[in-house]
């Protein structure tokens, strides 16, 4: 039986350590960018269902949280059920702050005390 040249063992080696680097590099990647959403402050862009998502809880607690009643699909920014509501969007965001606080999920509040 005869032996592979050098080169070849060496050359699998490479792409099996570049295979490697890239899968973990990918997963790396997805989990900084799954904790940058996680750690972003609510705003008024965002929907109840992304609020949910990105902080891992059931959206209806956060529907009970600003008195709304849960609708399958429902994709309105904060800015529109706050206007429903008739009071401030931030006021909204606050009682989702605290629905979540009190799920034990936290977050910084957002520099400069303004959300947009």
């Amino acid at each position: 039986m005869r032996r592979p040249p050098n080169l070849l063992i060496l050359s699998v080696v490479f792409l099996i350590a570049l295979a490697a680097t890239i899968v973990f590099s990918y997963r790396a990647g997805l989990h900084a960018h799954r904790l940058r959403w996680e750690n972003e402050p609510i705003r008024a862009w965002m929907s109840v269902p992304f609020v949910a998502h990105t902080h891992h809880v059931p959206p209806e607690i956060l529907y009970q949280a600003i008195g709304v009643e849960p609708r399958p699909h429902d994709r309105r920014p904060l800015r529109m059920i706050a206007r429903a509501q008739n009071r401030p969007a931030e006021a909204v965001i606050r009682d989702l702050d605290n629905a979540l606080a009190r799920a034990g999920h936290t977050h910084p509040a957002f520099p400069g005390g303004q959300r947009h």
